[in-house]
C-alpha cells in the first residue's frame, strides 16, 4: 500500500511539474503571438487559471506532504522537549488531514455538479472546465492517504525521495 501511494505521489508531482512547463510555454507563445504577430492564443487566461494552476497546486500536495516540505512555523516547537515535539507533529498532521478531507469532500461535490452541467467558461473560445474540477479531490485524496500513512506508521517510512528513480529497486 505504501509503495502504491508513493508511486502515485511521485506520478502526480511529475504531472504538476509538467503543468508548470506547459503553462510557461503556453503563456510565452501567447505573448509572442500577441506582440509579434497580433494573434494571441485564444482563451489562454482561462486555460491557465482552470487547468495549469489547479494541476500545479493540487496535484503536488501529496508530494509536499510525503517530503514533509510544507511551510511550518517553529515558534514554540524549538522550546519544548522531543516528546511534545512529536505530539505537535502528529497533531499538525491530524489537523491537516481533517482540513484536506473536508476540502476534498466539498470539492468532490463541486466536481460532480460541474460534470452534470458540463461546466464551461467563456473566453474568446468556450473552454470546458469540469475535468479540471476533479483534480482537487484527486490531489487532496492522495494527500490524505499520505497523511494517514505518516500518522499511523513509523517515522522511517519513505513516501518520497529526491527523484522519480528513488522507489525503483
Amino acid at each position: 500500500m505504501v509503495r502504491i501511494v508513493a508511486m502515485l505521489t511521485i506520478a502526480m508531482a511529475w504531472i504538476a511539474g509538467l503543468a508548470v512547463a506547459l503553462m510557461m510555454f503556453h503563456v510565452v507563445a501567447d505573448v509572442v503571438g500577441k506582440y509579434f504577430f497580433s494573434a494571441p492564443i485564444p482563451s489562454t487566461a482561462e486555460i491557465v487559471a482552470n487547468y495549469y494552476m489547479i494541476a500545479t497546486v493540487f496535484l503536488s500536495l501529496a508530494y509536499i506532504e510525503a517530503k514533509n516540505s510544507a511551510i511550518s512555523v517553529e515558534l514554540i516547537y524549538e522550546m519544548v522537549g522531543p516528546r511534545f515535539q512529536a505530539f505537535m507533529v502528529k497533531l499538525g498532521q491530524v489537523v491537516t488531514l481533517i482540513f484536506y478531507a473536508g476540502l476534498g469532500w466539498f470539492s468532490w461535490d463541486m466536481a460532480k455538479r460541474a460534470f452534470d452541467v458540463n461546466e464551461t467558461v467563456d473566453g474568446i473560445w468556450r473552454v470546458v472546465i469540469w475535468p479540471a474540477k476533479f483534480m482537487l479531490p484527486l490531489g487532496l485524496g492522495i494527500a490524505c492517504l499520505v497523511l494517514l500513512i505518516r500518522i499511523f506508521s513509523r517515522d522511517d517510512v519513505k513516501l518520497a525521495d529526491d527523484g522519480p528513480d528513488a522507489l525503483i529497486d
